[in-house]
């Protein structure tokens, strides 16, 4: 049925991951963007958990009414139906695809203090202290901790994957000594860089990635890695197409503002194309694709 009258009520955007990390900053941008567009109150609900899959299950099965959306991730959505059993949704067409918010290089990152100034420093080190060495990711198997078990498999190595609830957490516990580096994204150490205490050492990218200029590339090094991450707004399957038209239009406009784009460079963030539902849930075909064969690299079967 038409509801011609949304939103007439607050809407809450679920987020996934904890508090702290690149997510929020992101999440919150694009809802200050979107509240003013809409005129209506959006409000956060953190879920985290299970790499992202608590909080998408919950955003996929909400009531479709307009008023549950859903921060998510391709590691979330794309990989995690391959690695995670009995989730509550196993394919791109179980929800509603609303717009691509922005995407983000996978980054090496150790202390400031550390010794290992390059890719290769840190690569002897796990090489000579073999399940010694311990990195924070962002959860299991997420782009962050595929990344950790794809440079094992391409250079012999045995680094144990610490996963988190998020990237404040990894920082948190890189910045406590607890770990020898955190496999992050940009915006959750943009303010460790800046002020010393953390260092960039790579990017998991096939270009350059501008926030950090001057840090190198996995490629550069012979390992041909290129693993970030992308994020999404999505809906509930079965949205009233009026509700989707305005939601899509309004989602589309705060993304290509001028206040959010600012954000995103500022922010380390990297501007999307601008996408269509029906591109985004092509692009995150390819995602899945993609996340089988690295699974297989890594010696891991998918479960779909």
């Amino acid at each position: 049925m038409a509801q011609d009258d949304w939103p007439s009520r607050d809407i809450t955007v679920i987020m996934p991951y904890a508090a702290g990390g690149g997510t929020e900053p992101l999440t919150q941008a694009y809802i200050r963007e979107l509240s003013e567009i809409l005129g209506a109150n959006l409000i956060i609900d953190y879920r985290p958990g299970g790499s992202g899959s608590i909080g998408t299950g919950m955003a996929i099965r909400a009531d479709a009414d307009g008023y549950t959306l859903g921060v998510i991730s391709n590691g979330t959505v794309a990989m995690s139906p391959l690695t995670i059993p009995d989730l509550p949704w196993d394919g791109n067409d179980d929800y509603t695809a609303i717009v691509k918010l922005a995407e983000m290089p996978g980054i090496l990152a150790v202390q400031g203090k550390s010794d290992f100034q390059t890719l290769e420093d840190f690569v002897d080190y796990a090489r000579a202290n073999a399940g010694n060495v311990h990195a924070t990711t962002s959860g299991q198997l997420t782009p962050s901790g595929l990344t950790v078990e794809t440079l094992n498999e391409m250079a012999g190595l045995d680094i144990v994957a610490i996963p988190t609830s998020g990237g404040g957490e990894a920082i948190t516990q890189l910045m406590g000594g607890h770990v020898d580096a955190n496999f992050a994204f940009g915006p959750s150490i943009r303010g460790q860089v800046a002020s010393g205490d953390v260092r960039p050492i790579v990017s998991f990218s096939d270009t350059p990635y501008e926030f950090f200029p001057g840090v190198p590339m996995a490629s550069e090094y012979g390992y041909d890695i290129d693993i970030g991450v992308k994020y999404y707004i999505i809906a509930p399957k079965d949205l009233p197409q009026d509700i989707t038209d305005k939601l899509v239009a309004a989602s589309q406009q705060a993304v290509a503002s001028e206040r959010f784009q600012t954000f995103l460079a500022d922010g380390g963030y990297v501007p999307p194309e601008p996408l269509t539902p029906e591109e985004i849930i092509t692009e995150l075909e390819g995602e899945t694709t993609f996340y089988r064969q690295m699974l297989e690299v890594i010696g891991q079967e998918p479960l779909i």
